[in-house]
């Protein structure tokens, strides 16, 4: 027993050093050139549709009897599988913005990030460009 706590306050004492480091943010400013927003069009999977509808039949199985079970259990296959849909459609509506900005420094760089349709980015806009490790995000300069 204190042989598997020792062994697991090592591995956690070892995982979470890197808290303890901190971490740098480069931040740079600039001026959007080009913005582009992008869909991604992911392929539907129906089999998860079909494995969801099942799911919920089975759920709806468990309520009612007589014909009322199986009012419920189409109830819940129709449900799940309109759930699974629903969120499969969500997934395939996600957006990107692709920026090239010419930054402070006179470079040329593109940043793809995740567009949640709140801050449109326009050519001429100012732009502040954070990277912290290998990951770049941009926003509107004040």
């Amino acid at each position: 027993m204190k042989k598997h706590l020792l062994i697991a306050f090592s591995l956690f004492a070892l995982s979470s050093q890197a808290s303890f480091a901190g971490s740098k943010t480069l931040i740079e400013y600039g001026v959007v050139q080009q913005s582009q927003v992008t869909t991604s069009q992911t392929r539907s999977h129906p089999l998860r549709t079909v494995a969801a509808g099942a799911a919920g039949a089975a759920i709806g199985n468990q309520f009612g009897g007589g014909s009322g079970k199986s009012i419920m259990t189409a109830t819940g296959a129709v449900a799940g599988a309109q759930m699974s849909r629903n969120r499969q459609s969500q997934r395939q509506s996600a957006q990107t913005v692709d920026l090239t900005i010419k930054t402070d420094a006179g470079q040329i760089i593109d940043v793809v990030q995740d567009y949640d349709g709140r801050t449109a980015f326009n050519k001429g806009d100012k732009v502040r460009i954070l990277t912290s490790g290998s990951s770049t995000t941009v926003d509107k300069s004040s």
